[in-house]
């Protein structure tokens, strides 16, 4: 009996001592990888969750296309909060990004949400934790944002890598967000389920409006060993910037320009988009309600064809001209196919379809364009800023 006694103990040790091991290893493996998001397969059940499948936002155990704006609340009233949330859901957007300043506050602008139903991304002004365990219940989360400006010099890979763990510990079901500007962002991709790349070259005078599309691309490639999700932060304001020590004359982008850039943005390769921004110091989207009226018009564009960019493959077209991009999007029979100029001059062009791709028509009326498909390509001219949607069928 005492040695069954002896040998039960050395068994209770030794799986205990390899239990331990296990976990160590797992632990030591988390940090020194990136931070890996602690995403569902696509089959996995989701309960009120959301999580990066594949480089796609699945909500609730469905693809899910971000798009809206970023709300910069820091010095908004909780009631003009509120206001601008439900101007934002009435048009038809499906996200926000807002600050979380304070607790009571907040949670009533969640609860807001949860009943207008629109998803908010939080950024923190209560303590990133404290923020994630006051509302991660809160039906209306979609994620957090850890880091804003990433790449700005403040941060190193390490301390955001930590924010992730943080919040993954304290909320599994939910993503996080980080949002940059310049090349290093790529030291940076793996450090949150979600990298956005900001595009806001209108007024800024070192900047084309070509980069758009180089710039997301830049965060597509960088992510995707980790197969996180790539946002666009997608100019929606007014801005200027100082050059030789003088500040230039502030610049409104145009509606052009805003499609042009989110259409650039999605051949990039874009799983969300959200503008910058409805509110901020100095600025209020609405007080301009010619580009606010006009930027209405691309929910319903967006929600016509976000199956097909989030569940369809792309393949980018070479049109052998440098300011045009074009790429087609396949599911099963269907297609998707968008040509983007991205001058301010006229371009000639024409590029070589698929022969599988048949019956291509002109997706939204009230946007005419000046190509036509003769056999296997599509030919003619691009007016300045032009973008051509269609869909097609795919014989299988």
């Amino acid at each position: 009996m005492s040695k069954r006694k002896n040998w039960y103990k050395i068994y209770t040790l030794v799986a205990l001592f390899v239990v331990m091991l296990v976990i160590t290893v797992a632990i030591t493996t988390n940090n020194n990888l990136a931070c890996s998001s602690q995403a569902a397969t696509i089959n996995q059940s989701l309960n009120k969750s959301v999580n990066i499948v594949n480089g796609i936002t699945i909500v609730n155990g469905k693809p899910f296309f971000p798009f809206g704006f970023y709300h910069v609340s820091w010095k908004s009233k909780p009631e003009e909060l509120i206001k601008h949330m439900r101007d934002i859901a009435a048009a038809g957007f499906n996200t926000i990004h807002a600050s979380a300043t304070e607790v009571n506050s907040y949670d009533r602008f969640l609860n807001e949400a949860e009943r207008l139903g629109i998803y908010v991304v939080s950024e923190q002004g209560i303590g990133l934790v404290n923020m994630v365990n006051s509302f991660k219940e809160k039906p209306a989360v979609l994620g957090w944002n850890i880091a804003d400006d990433v790449d700005n010099g403040k941060l190193v890979p390490q301390e955001v890598l930590k924010f992730h763990q943080q919040v993954k510990l304290n909320d599994p079901n939910h993503i996080t967000y980080i949002s940059g500007y310049s090349n290093k962002i790529k030291e940076f991709a793996s450090c949150a389920d979600v990298i956005a790349m900001q595009s806001y070259p209108i007024g800024n005078g070192d900047d084309e409006i070509s980069l758009t599309y180089d710039r997301v691309s830049l965060v597509r490639d960088a992510v995707a060993p980790y197969q996180k999700a790539v946002y666009a932060n997608v100019q929606a304001f007014a801005w200027r910037r100082r050059k030789q020590g003088k500040l230039r004359p502030l610049r409104i982008p145009t509606f052009d320009e805003v499609r042009n850039m989110t259409y650039q943005a999605l051949l990039a390769g874009a799983k969300g988009i959200i503008y910058y921004t409805y509110h901020d110091t100095g600025w209020h989207l609405p007080s301009h309600p010619d580009l606010w009226a006009k930027m209405k018009t691309l929910v319903p564009e967006i929600k016509t064809i976000d199956s097909l960019l989030l569940e369809g493959k792309l393949k980018i077209i070479d049109v052998g001209i440098e300011k045009v991009i074009a790429g087609i999007w396949t599911y099963q029979n269907k297609a998707l196919v968008i040509v983007v100029n991205r001058s301010y001059d006229r371009q000639e062009v024409s590029l070589a379809i698929p022969s599988k791709i048949t019956q291509l028509k002109r997706m939204f009326e009230n946007h005419p364009d000046n190509l036509a498909l003769n056999g296997t390509r599509l030919s003619g001219f691009l007016k300045p800023l032009d973008v051509a949607v269609y869909q097609a069928t795919k014989e299988l």
